[in-house]
């Protein structure tokens, strides 16, 4: 088991490489990455130059699923929305106990053109042309 300064999803062993080739190696479908569980009692906000986010403090343990591999911290930094939720049931508790599964899934992307689908629902779809002028001697 190893000792972490902070939980999050990265430390834990996941970044964009390793959480596509877990999905790659579970044969491109939804793949659960990392387990999560922890009593909090503290939430602090704070923001580095990738966002805003929530740092939970209290005992915190988690599992990579892929590697097997434990870990151990007084802190964690999960995504916002859960994170905020949590920070939200402080407020209304002296601690909160959670546990949660990370998973991830690859989802086509596919381009969104709203200028195009407004010109087309506009009657815009023909090119306009442009005179040109002569200018005068």
């Amino acid at each position: 088991m190893e000792l972490l300064r902070k939980i999050t999803i990265s430390t834990c062993g996941f970044d964009k490489t390793a959480i596509n080739a877990a999905i790659a190696q579970n044969g491109g479908v939804e793949t659960d990455l990392l387990k999560i569980a922890g009593v909090t009692t503290k939430a602090t906000p704070g923001q580095t130059d990738k966002g805003e986010f929530v740092k939970l403090m209290g005992e915190f343990r988690a599992i990579n699923l892929v590697s097997g591999e434990l870990f151990n911290s007084a802190a964690c930094i999960l995504p916002n929305f859960v994170s905020d939720a949590i920070a939200a049931a402080l407020e209304q508790s002296n601690e909160v106990e959670f546990a949660l599964m990370i998973s991830a899934k690859l989802v086509e992307a596919k381009a969104s053109d709203k200028l195009a689908g407004l010109l087309e629902s506009s009657g815009m779809v023909q090119t306009l042309a442009l005179s040109s002028r002569k200018k005068a001697a």
